[in-house]
């Protein structure tokens, strides 16, 4: 019997043994601002876009659209079965209010408190076969990106 393994999984499994999910759970996770006030400008929005790719890609999640309103934000991320989504949504929102909250002062100013989001959020489960039309809704919603770079 021949052991030869495709590339990818030889290296996955000459480090440390982790078991290699070919699976992803899709989720559209949805938050808003402190008493959603729409305090979010494009140059909020812009760097809240990187903070969650950043920590999207330190974590290892996959994440496949993110957009956000003066008021709330959309987030379309891939999991792998091992990975929490209640986990994955507190180190998203902590990470990026506390950054938010580093890099604009006036958003304490104008949420009148130190929470840049509000407690609750919103999980919406997303099968493969729809996850092109939720982007495109997200899309039409938000806009795509080059319209948010060209109207600042």
């Amino acid at each position: 019997m021949e052991r030869n393994l495709t590339p990818e999984i030889n290296e996955a499994l000459l480090g440390r043994w982790e078991p290699v999910y070919r699976s992803q759970l899709h989720y559209l996770v949805t938050w808003s601002t402190r008493g959603r006030r729409p305090v979010l400008k494009d140059r909020h929005i812009r760097v809240l876009r990187e903070l969650i790719q950043q920590a999207c890609d330190e974590r290892g999640y996959t994440l496949v659209e993110s957009c956000a309103a003066p008021e709330h934000v959309h987030v379309l991320v891939g999991l792998s079965p091992t990975q929490s989504v209640a986990s994955a949504v507190r180190e998203l929102k902590g990470r990026a209010g506390m950054a938010l909250m580093s890099q604009f002062p006036e958003l304490r100013v104008w949420l009148r408190a130190n929470l840049v989001w509000d407690e609750r959020y919103s999980v919406e489960t997303v099968s493969a076969m729809r996850l092109d039309r939720v982007r495109d809704r997200l899309r039409v919603l938000h806009g795509p990106e080059e319209d948010l770079a060209a109207a600042s």
